[in-house]
């Protein structure tokens, strides 16, 4: 079953040039110049889109046309197996992109320039939306190849967190809201609904909001996986129980063999909040809502550093 995994998570790159039968569109991002080098992608890193998605149904249950909900946290998360490294790149709910407008029978409309959290609302489905989302994501990466998606609900963080024990840290600021609040500094252990306001909840009068609750996923996201790999060591079947017990509660094109394959990659891998980054950008306020445009030029170097290897010229 994990070499299974294995196989099905590596993209192969094809040698430059050669015939392969496969399409351009399929090719692209496989090879990207950078400063007059060329530069051939990472087979050894698997790139895993993970999304939070703002909707308090199960993931597939509508409303009404267009209640898919907002994806509010945007993660791409990438596994180096040569390296036994792992790597976050957040991309802010609010980067403006080229969205796909999609009509209610699925018909492509056009392209609107909008914040790519819009994106996932379009969708008819949750595996329709999490494609989409997915696809902006990789073109707004260079035509960065992901290999998978996974899309939870609010619901299913409470589950995921308590299925650890729980989760340690310190809050990085105060946020107060009817119910309750955190205060900056304060000691916490999370614990079901409380793990999910600290990653939920932001003042939405105060600018830039989002950007402080971004760092807090981050935070989360860090010592999660850190006391995680602690709870799978003590149980190497957790992994695909979660799974399992997370099935209305999310969407994913990952089956058990992926799964099995990175847990086994995960458990050594070490993770600090300099493996975190974010799409380089500014973030632009005045209008309707607030906007951040990505900076073109630093995006691309960091996204060569990461994930690609120079090209060897040819003798």
């Amino acid at each position: 079953m994990r070499a299974q995994g294995e196989k099905n998570l590596k993209t192969e790159v094809p040698q430059k040039g050669k015939n392969t039968g496969e399409s351009s569109e399929k090719r692209e991002g496989l090879y990207i110049t950078y400063n007059g080098k060329e530069y051939q992608y990472n087979s050894e890193i698997i790139n895993i889109l993970c999304l939070g998605i703002d909707k308090d149904l199960p993931i597939e249950e509508k409303r009404e046309t267009g209640s898919e909900g907002l994806s509010d946290a945007i993660l791409l998360v990438s596994v180096n197996v040569e390296e036994n490294s792992l790597k976050i790149m957040a991309v802010p709910r609010e980067t403006i992109v080229p969205v796909k407008v999609l009509d209610t029978a699925g018909g492509f409309v056009g392209t609107e320039n909008k914040q790519i959290t819009l994106q996932y609302a379009y969708g008819r489905s949750a595996k329709e939306s999490c494609e989409l989302t997915k696809e902006a994501v990789s073109n707004l990466l260079y035509g960065l190849p992901i290999q998978r998606y996974c899309s939870i609900n609010f619901q299913a963080l409470p589950l995921l967190n308590d299925a650890i024990g729980g989760v340690d840290l310190t809050a990085l600021e105060t946020v107060e809201w009817g119910e309750g609040a955190f205060y900056q500094g304060q000691q916490l252990h999370l614990q079901g609904q409380s793990a999910l306001d600290y990653v939920r909840q932001r003042d939405e009068s105060v600018p830039e909001s989002s950007m402080g609750r971004l760092e807090r996923q981050k935070q989360y996201i860090t010592a999660y996986i850190d006391q995680g790999k602690e709870a799978v060591k003590n149980d190497m079947s957790l992994p695909i129980t979660m799974y399992q017990q997370l099935a209305s509660n999310m969407c994913t094109d990952l089956n058990a063999e992926d799964i099995t394959y990175l847990a086994s990659e995960l458990l050594d891998v070490t993770i600090s909040a300099e493996n975190i980054s974010m799409v380089p950008g500014d973030v632009v306020t005045g209008g309707e809502h607030e906007e951040y445009h990505v900076q073109a030029e630093s995006l691309k170097q960091l996204i060569v550093q990461n994930f690609y290897k120079e090209v060897p010229k040819e003798q």
